[in-house]
């Protein structure tokens, strides 16, 4: 009778191991099935990274740059059509002077305002890049921990396997394995608190991340709009240059 109270204590971590087994199992699927979620959502966002390089690409090399052949040329079209008049008086000399003056400061101007824009977009750049440095920072980080955890248990391995646990398990009570298992029951919880916190984390980042692919795809549509438009504005200008020519020519 004496060794009932032990019996007891046996079966119920027996009872609680089993339990503790059973979450372990639940645990391991849907930890596993956040991380391959997290990793497609990551995925995800890479594909945005990348759409974004190419809208930036095509606005900024491909558009940009037939908006300011476009600018320049309108210019120089203004400065010949001025540099062709024939002026018959001072005054008129002095007007054709100042004109021309004038429509130089009006292209400084427009390159002015486009530096300024420009120290924006490379101030922004900028942020962007640290951003992107502060994440490495993290993945190598991330990297250093686990390389730390493999550190630890290779040398925790080699205690075991040179007698540690089985001393460990000759020397296993009851009662220490009813504190184990209680302290296992409480990391599990805290495990099941942890995945689901994850889970929800994951499934509102999936929501922001579809918008911000919906946005994405959006600007890529209205930069090509914008191309369209631009190129529309680049025959205009080609028609300006030819009038501005005969202008020349009949001068």
């Amino acid at each position: 009778m004496a060794n009932e109270p032990g019996i007891e204590l046996i079966e119920e971590n027996k009872i609680g191991i089993r339990k503790n087994k059973r979450w372990i199992f639940e645990l391991k699927a849907q930890i596993s099935t956040t991380h391959a979620e997290l990793m497609l959502l990551l995925a995800d966002v890479e594909e945005n990274r990348a759409l974004l390089t190419r809208n930036f690409t095509a606005s900024f090399t491909g558009n940009r740059a037939i908006v300011l052949d476009n600018l320049n040329d309108l210019f120089n079209s203004r400065l010949m059509m001025i540099d062709s008049l024939d002026p018959v008086t001072d005054v008129e000399s002095n007007y054709k002077t100042m004109l021309t003056n004038s429509v130089k400061i009006d292209q400084l101007v427009s390159k002015t305002q486009l530096n300024e824009k420009l120290n924006e977009i490379i101030g922004r750049v900028q942020e962007i890049n640290m951003m992107s440095q502060a994440v490495n920072t993290m993945v190598a980080e991330a990297n250093e921990i686990l390389v730390e955890q493999v550190d630890t248990m290779i040398s925790e391995n080699a205690q075991w396997v040179d007698g540690e646990l089985a001393q460990r398990l000759s020397s296993a009570t009851a009662n220490a394995n009813k504190q184990d298992v209680g302290a296992n029951q409480g990391r599990l919880n805290s495990l099941i608190s942890d995945s689901h916190i994850a889970k929800d984390e994951a499934a509102k980042i999936s929501k922001r991340v579809s918008t911000v692919t919906d946005s994405i795809l959006d600007s890529g549509e209205d930069i090509l709009k914008r191309r369209d438009a631009i190129q529309a504005d680049r025959e205009r200008v080609f028609a300006n240059q030819r009038r501005t020519a005969d202008m020349i020519i009949k001068s």
